[in-house]
């Protein structure tokens, strides 16, 4: 009885020193973190009932009071004609297709947070920009804050095989990967020029059969994620990558841009023929979380390409394989990752169980003409022979390579060492905004080996004198 009667006693004293909230009728101008809440672009699933109506991201409205006393405001949507906007004011959620929220109040010198949704109606058309306001009332004064949204319905795919001969060659509706799609056994997707593509985070793209993915340098088809907003357009890791399975044959990736993902283009083992499993060409790669192109006891064919700043690895080809790269640029000279490999490694480690039991052996077999492997470790090349594995051909011929540590490494697996540069600076224009293009007077210029065959580089400009790397200097 005493512990209850002692707990009263604290409330009313507490009570009683408590001062009353003091109000302000006077109109008051109140202050926002923004003038415009800009959802930039989203999608809206018009043709999708599988996973309902979407809702963007939440964005965040800081509202303060600079009066010494406090107010009361009302806030509302100014049309929301399409019931787009969703807004909750700490705590209290907007009422109606306009969104009231009456008499909010706000403390002397103190702020709240309003946060605004996007919900997109399937029935509106394929393309629109809608521009709302929010209102506010501040005992007579009233001020807006612009709402702004950019939605674009797409084509969706959503945990689906696909089966037979696929085009995808929508350019006006791209095409959005929710989970995973499979491209399945002798099955092709083919995905033209100008198509865009982005998949939902841990989405990726398994290909069991064939995907030829046939972009140009005017209009390259595009993989990302699909967070549009600016602050993830660089962001690695939005979704997982396109994945090639072991048995899959007679890839062809040209004109494609693939970035802010996890690994870049996975390839799984040696192929069923005679062909390359993946023949990749004029592609960029781009701020990959792990790996740009990673390959396991594969064959690729690569041919002017650029991959860069990747979390660990440009390139990873382990387990040996068959390798043949010409004019490629693999720079990994940015990222926010702390990285401690070499951005392009070769293993002809053999493949054991977990008893570290040899089970298979695959050969290593490469061939290195006019590339550019750069980055801002020392050392950014690395062949690991393991004793057991197999090296069967190693030509690394006119390339420029950061490294000093593996010159012994190339005499030994190359006999035109004196043509490779070995930590020359090859020039970027401007590394620091991803334009690994090369100046005129750079020590790549005019420097590649002209025995090729490739008359043009990454974006189809005429080799006349080759340089190496994927871009002939402007």
């Amino acid at each position: 009885m005493k512990y209850i009667l002692f707990l009263f006693l604290v409330f009313v004293l507490a009570s009683s020193c408590r001062k009353d909230v003091e109000f302000t009728n006077s109109p008051v101008s109140l202050t926002f973190s923004t003038d415009t809440i800009n959802f930039d672009t989203i999608f809206s699933l018009k043709d999708s009932g599988k996973i309902g109506l979407p809702k963007s991201i939440t964005l965040r409205l800081i509202v303060t009071n600079p009066n010494e006393s406090a107010i009361k405001t009302s806030i509302q949507m100014e049309g929301n004609q399409y019931g787009l906007f969703k807004l909750n004011a700490d705590g209290i959620s907007g009422d109606g297709n306009l969104q009231k929220i009456e008499n909010i109040e706000i403390n002397g010198k103190d702020s709240i947070y309003i946060f605004v949704q996007t919900y997109i109606n399937p029935d509106l058309t394929e393309k629109f920009l809608v521009a709302d306001h929010i209102l506010f009332n501040t005992n007579g004064n009233k001020q807006s804050v612009v709402a702004l949204t950019y939605s674009i319905n797409a084509n969706y795919f959503v945990s689906e095989t696909l089966t037979g001969n696929i085009p995808w060659n929508d350019v006006d509706k791209p095409y959005v990967i929710y989970e995973d799609i499979l491209v399945d056994v002798g099955s092709t997707l083919t995905i033209n020029p100008g198509v865009k593509i982005y998949s939902h985070n841990n989405s990726t793209i398994y290909v069991a059969g064939t995907i030829k993915i046939l972009g140009t340098v005017d209009n390259p088809v595009v993989f990302q994620g699909n967070r549009l907003d600016d602050d993830y357009k660089e962001v690695p890791n939005q979704w997982n990558g396109i994945h090639i399975l072991s048995t899959s044959v007679n890839n062809i990736i040209s004109g494609a841009i693939i970035k802010n993902g996890f690994v870049g283009i996975r390839v799984d083992s040696l192929s069923m023929n005679l062909n390359p499993k993946l023949e990749l060409s004029q592609t960029i790669i781009q701020d990959m979380g792990a790996v740009g192109l990673l390959c396991y006891s594969a064959h690729v064919k690569a041919t002017n390409n650029l991959i860069s700043n990747c979390g660990q690895y440009c390139f990873l080809g382990d387990l040996g394989g068959k390798y043949e790269f010409t004019f490629n640029t693999f720079a990994a000279t940015g990222g926010t990752q702390a990285r401690k490999n070499a951005t392009f490694t070769l293993t002809n480690t053999p493949f054991k169980d977990k008893n570290n039991n040899i089970v298979a052996v695959f050969p290593l077999s490469y061939t290195l003409i006019n590339n550019i492997i750069w980055g801002s470790n020392d050392d950014e090349i690395n062949f690991v022979r393991d004793e057991q594995g197999i090296t069967n051909t190693a030509i690394v011929k006119n390339n420029n390579i950061k490294s000093e540590l593996f010159r012994d490494e190339l005499l030994a697996n190359s006999t035109n060492i004196n043509s490779n540069q070995i930590t020359l600076d090859p020039s970027f224009v401007d590394a620091n905004k991803k334009n690994y293009k090369i100046k005129g007077g750079s020590v790549c210029s005019g420097q590649g080996n002209k025995s090729t065959g490739i008359s043009f580089d990454i974006t189809n400009k005429f080799r006349s004198n080759p340089s190496i790397g994927a871009y002939e200097p402007d």
